[in-house]
Formats: structure tokens, sequence, C-alpha cells
């Protein structure tokens, strides 16, 4: 897929670790089972993660946290950045990301 200098450029800014930190707020699902799941990008490579509820118990002296699972879904190659910079990239900030991201928000 060719792609346009625009999209050259973020991806090269986002290789130079410039768009690095968080995305947008880290969120909680509440029911059941608290669900946390967020957005950021490390060293250029943005990463989507989820984490389930925590577990806590008594073990005759005190109380003990068990972390839950937390599953990472990692975005490599550059058609995986440019859709994560599609949907996600209003929340950077960044003009450029949103710029970009809001070429592709659907028309109500």
């Amino acid at each position: 897929m060719r792609k346009t200098n625009e999209e050259k450029r973020l991806l090269a800014r986002l290789a130079e670790g410039k768009l690095d930190g968080p995305v947008g707020k880290e969120r909680v699902i509440q029911g059941y089972r608290n669900l946390w799941y967020g957005l950021y990008i490390k060293d250029g490579e943005p990463v989507s993660y989820r984490e389930g509820e925590s577990t806590r118990f008594f073990n005759g002296r005190e109380n003990e946290t068990i972390p839950g699972k937390r599953t990472e879904e990692h975005f490599k190659t550059d058609d995986e950045k440019l859709g994560f910079l599609k949907k996600f990239g209003w929340l950077i900030d960044d003009d450029d990301a949103r710029v970009y991201s809001a070429k592709f928000k659907p028309v109500k």
C-alpha cells in the first residue's frame, strides 16, 4: 500500500519517539468484574492493554493482592500503526495526529 507524505511524516515522528506517552485516559469497565484498559505509545510502538481485576486474600498475617491478568496488543507494522493513528490519533496531544485521525472520523 502506498503511503502519502503525511503518513510517512507521522510514521517518522512515531519512530523518533515524538508521540510516545499515554494515549487518552486509562478506563475502567465496571460490572461483575472491573476491567482496566488503556492505550500508550512506547519507543514508537503503539500498545493497547487490558487488565483484569486483582484479587485479595488473607494469608493468616496480612492481606495479599494478586494482580489481574494483563494482555497487550502491539501494533508493529506500518499499516497497523497507521490504523492505530486513524482510530486513536484524536486522543494524542499532537496536531498532526489529530488532523490525520479527523479525516477518518465517521460523518453523522
